[in-house]
């Protein structure tokens, strides 16, 4: 008959094997769905090249479901990112990333935007300063007198029809 010295170590390494093996399983049962979603975020990266706009997460084209197995194989196969994106471009160009990088030829599609506010903001602010520097020309008093008689008759007009019934 163990003595309790001898049990409480059995309850113990009983209990520390169970917590390793509920432990691993944990592990091994996210491994998969972290690729998984790894390859969602890589399809939702990528352009499909038959869909105008469209992800290859989103596209329900036969092009994009390949596209979508060939990253599944190579996320198993253990390539980064970086590799997996150098792939598709290096078979569809830069237009296939839907984020391209700024460098190159795609340096200007991310500059063009900002140079366009700023002209459009600099061509703004000098109209602005130019319209702001003339002073109206003052009515002559033949323009003014006819301005008062109708401010005059559309006072007496608006003061009937208030006091008519």
């Amino acid at each position: 008959m163990p003595s309790p010295g001898q049990r409480a170590v059995s309850v113990v390494i009983g209990g520390a094997t169970l917590l390793l093996t509920v432990a691993v399983a944990l592990v091994l049962a996210m491994a998969p769905a972290a690729g998984q979603d790894r390859v969602q975020e890589l399809a939702e990266r990528l352009r499909c090249p038959v869909c105008t706009s469209v992800s290859v997460a989103e596209s329900p084209s036969d092009t994009a479901v390949a596209m979508r197995q060939v990253i599944e194989d190579q996320v198993a196969a253990g390539r980064s990112d970086d590799e997996i994106e150098a792939y598709f471009r290096a078979r569809y160009g830069d237009w296939a990333v839907i984020d391209p990088p700024a460098s190159g030829s795609t340096l200007l599609l991310w500059l063009l935007p900002a140079a366009a506010t700023v002209a459009g903001a600099a061509l703004l602010l000098t109209r602005r300063s130019r319209c702001a520097g003339r002073d109206e020309p003052e009515p002559s008093e033949a323009e003014q007198a006819r301005v008062d008689q109708a401010l005059d008759r559309s006072r007496e007009s608006q003061a009937r029809r208030e006091l008519e019934p």
